[in-house]
C-alpha cells in the first residue's frame, strides 16, 4: 500500500525543517557569508544612526529635525511582500521535510513570484527615496551617500537571492528534492530570511530617524 501524503497538521507539527549540519562545508560557508553580510550592513546602519544624530545638534546649521526625511509609501507595501515571501518559503521547507511535494512546489512558486514582486516594488520605491533625499547632499553629503550606498547594496543582494531562488524553484517543480535531500532549500531560506531581517532593520531605522 502506498503511503498517503502528510496533511497540513503534519506540516505544522514539524514546526520547522531540520536544520542543516553546521559541520558540513556548504552550511558553514553560508553561515560565514551571512556573518560577513551582517558586519557590512551593521556598519552601514551604525554609520547612518551616528550621522543622523549628529545632524540633530542644535549648534549645527542646518540641523533638520526628526521627521523631515520623506519615506515613500511603496516601502510599506514592499515590506509586507517580503514578509509574506519569507512565510511561504518557510512553509515550503516544512512541507518538503514531511514529503508534501505539491504544497512544497506551490509554496516555492509563490515565494519566487513574491520575490520578484518585492524587487519590482523596491525599484521605484527606492528611486523615489533617493530622489527625495537629494536635498540631504546639501545638508550632509555623508548621509546622502550612505543612503545611496544602502539602496544599491540592498538591491544587489536581493537580485543575488532571486537567481538561486528561481533555480531552486525550477528544480523543485521537476521533483529534484525530497524529505531526505533538500539542503539547498534550507540554505536558500537562511539567506532569504536574512534579507528579510536586514530590510526590516534598515526600514525601521530610517523610519525612526528620518
Amino acid at each position: 500500500m502506498s503511503r498517503s501524503e502528510p496533511s497540513d497538521t503534519d506540516v505544522f507539527k514539524a514546526a520547522r525543517p531540520p536544520l542543516p549540519d553546521v559541520r558540513k562545508t556548504g552550511t558553514f560557508g553560508m553561515l560565514l557569508f551571512l556573518a560577513s553580510l551582517t558586519m557590512l550592513f551593521g556598519a552601514t546602519m551604525i554609520g547612518y544612526v551616528v550621522i543622523r544624530l549628529q545632524l540633530l545638534n542644535p549648534d549645527r546649521d542646518p540641523n533638520p529635525p526628526l521627521g523631515e526625511i520623506a519615506m515613500p509609501l511603496l516601502l510599506w507595501l514592499s515590506t509586507f511582500v517580503i514578509l509574506a515571501s519569507s512565510a511561504t518559503l518557510h512553509y515550503a521547507g516544512m512541507s518538503i521535510a514531511v514529503e508534501r511535494q505539491r504544497p512544497f512546489r506551490r509554496a516555492m512558486t509563490i515565494t519566487t513570484v513574491l520575490g520578484y514582486a518585492f524587487l519590482l516594488i523596491q525599484i521605484p520605491a527606492l528611486t523615489m527615496l533617493a530622489k527625495s533625499q537629494a536635498s540631504l547632499s546639501e545638508v550632509d553629503s555623508r548621509l546622502y551617500a550612505l543612503i545611496i550606498f544602502m539602496v544599491i547594496v540592498h538591491g544587489l543582494h536581493v537580485v543575488g537571492g532571486l537567481i538561486p531562488l528561481t533555480v531552486i524553484t525550477r528544480k523543485a517543480r521537476r521533483g529534484a528534492y525530497d524529505h531526505e535531500q533538500f539542503t539547498p532549500v534550507t540554505h536558500m531560506a537562511m539567506y532569504w530570511h536574512f534579507l528579510d531581517a536586514v530590510w526590516l532593520v534598515m526600514f525601521g531605522t530610517m523610519m525612526f530617524l528620518r
